[in-house]
């Protein structure tokens, strides 16, 4: 099963995170939301429900996403189905600073017309030739959102950065 699944529903894309929402996952998340912004959607729901742990690279990933997004003045982006200590993490950096995080309390449901069976998993490939590189964009671009979103995260991540900037 990969991590990600996407579902459409109206104009709402559904992208449901199972398992870890990490650097492995986040450049499949990118490259498909590069696509489908580029189909003009504009309205974005990371449900997390099923998703154990989050590391700095993939709320880099959608801190980004949640950037690029405001430029456009009918976007939506929101993360729902969150648990506290998914929550916790987001919050540290000052992610609800920039988008909606709605707790598993909440209990946020798909819309009645979005069953599970509607969700297509992704199938994102990076050629072994460009893992490296693409990677290392993705960790550089993820860490650099969350540095934009709140300057005290410049010294948590600063070594990150350096380090993917050079290789």
């Amino acid at each position: 099963m990969q991590p990600i699944s996407i579902a459409c529903f109206n104009q709402d894309i559904w992208i449901r995170v199972t398992g870890r929402g990490n650097f492995l996952c986040s450049a499949a998340l990118k490259q498909i939301v590069q696509e489908m912004i580029e189909k003009e959607y504009y309205h974005y729901v990371i449900d997390l429900k099923e998703c154990e742990q989050l590391d700095s690279t993939f709320m880099g990933t959608i801190t980004g996403i949640a950037q690029r997004l405001r430029q456009y003045q009918q976007s939506l982006f929101k993360v729902v189905n969150v648990s506290q200590s998914n929550q916790d993490l987001m919050e540290n950096l000052g992610l609800d600073e920039l988008f909606c995080i709605q707790s598993l309390s909440m209990k946020h449901q798909l819309p009645p017309d979005l069953s599970p069976s509607c969700f297509t998993e992704s199938s994102f490939y990076i050629p072994p030739a460009e893992e490296k590189e693409k990677m290392h964009e993705v960790v550089v671009s993820a860490h650099q959102s969350l540095v934009e979103v709140n300057k005290d995260n410049a010294e948590k991540f600063k070594d990150i950065i350096e380090a993917c900037s050079k290789d």
